[in-house]
């Protein structure tokens, strides 16, 4: 009986300890010249040279989050090679594409977030390593475009690639490419961050201002740039001086995209009742996504029979507003 009684004690820790813990997002809003960025819009570089951006992509790191009560929370992970040798390497890799604005920092005990640190690129433990060890949705695995250089040279920390209208004739005729390559391109980014908290939920939200990624490079000129040159290194600086921004217009907190979810604890249905269409994106308590798809407005039914009894983070989004709920399945 004892040893029953301590079992339940520690599942009821365990449960309390996951229940404590909130799914903090990063949320990244990306802008060119205060209007929001597209792929492939027409945008102005320096001497008003019109340009084209069909690829933007690129690596970042998070190393920190910091909250104002002296609370902090570091990034680690371990790997083993091709040899059986376990790395042990520092952050949590995210790739960013301008399309996308939500990404996923996983479960974590932490509250009043004031602040985070990242690096543009891929840490040196891992840049170097081959793509193929990774689960294909990690974001270091093999991507169609790649953005793998080679194992010796590693991954492209950045991708950029356009078409300049150099000669201002409308016609979109110099091609502009950046590839930064290599560990000395690695830079560190100290960043005062808002969050928007729930009982369940951190959001960090970040402006990327792409007009300073450009500037001062003369990026107007074209050209094909990759690996370490001067201007992939000022590309880069430019990175991780001046393109991220704490969000200041934050008034997002009264605003839901849900009416109802129901019932919790669940089994084998979830009813989601919604204000507008949006998309959900269930989470194990790990951070492991389970599903994802498309939801109308109104009345919704998940079919959640197969997934094994546990907790689960059900994350609804709509543009710029996301709804997180904790759920148990008993």
């Amino acid at each position: 009986m004892k040893k029953i009684q301590l079992l339940t004690l520690s599942l009821l820790l365990f449960s309390l300890n996951c229940f404590s813990q909130k799914n903090v997002v990063l949320h990244l809003s990306h802008y060119y010249n205060e209007e929001p960025f597209e792929l492939d819009q027409e945008v102005i570089l320096e001497n008003s040279i019109k340009c084209k951006i069909s690829r933007l992509e690129y690596y970042l790191n998070v190393n920190t989050l910091h909250s104002n009560n002296g609370d902090s929370i570091a990034f680690s992970g371990t790997f083993y090679n091709a040899e059986g040798a376990a790395i042990t390497y520092p952050g949590k890799q995210i790739l960013v594409d301008t399309e996308r604005q939500y990404y996923e920092i996983g479960m974590h005990t932490i509250s009043d977030l004031k602040s985070m640190v990242f690096h543009v690129g891929v840490p040196p433990e891992l840049n170097h390593q081959d793509p193929t060890i990774w689960d294909s949705n990690h974001p270091l695995a093999p991507k169609d475009p790649s953005m793998h250089w080679g194992w010796i040279s590693g991954y492209r920390f950045i991708a950029l690639e356009g078409m300049v209208d150099e000669n201002s004739d409308s016609v979109y005729e110099t091609v502009l490419q950046y590839h930064g390559v290599g560990d000395i391109l690695y830079k560190r980014v100290n960043q005062d961050v808002s969050i928007i908290e729930t009982a369940n939920e951190i959001t960090i939200y970040l402006d990327v201002n792409y007009e300073s990624l450009l500037a001062n490079i003369n990026a107007s000129n074209g050209g094909v740039f990759h690996g370490q040159q001067d201007q992939v290194i000022g590309l880069i600086n430019n990175f991780s001086n001046n393109v991220f921004s704490n969000t200041t217009n934050l008034n997002l907190t009264s605003l839901s995209i849900t009416q109802s979810i129901a019932p919790n604890p669940f089994s084998n249905t979830v009813q989601i009742e919604l204000k507008k269409p949006s998309k959900i994106k269930i989470f194990t308590i790990q951070g492991r996504l389970v599903i994802e798809t498309k939801l109308e407005e109104g009345m919704n039914t998940i079919d959640t029979e197969w997934l094994p009894k546990g907790v689960y983070i059900f994350k609804l989004e709509n543009n710029s507003i996301s709804d997180s709920y904790k759920m148990l399945k008993n």
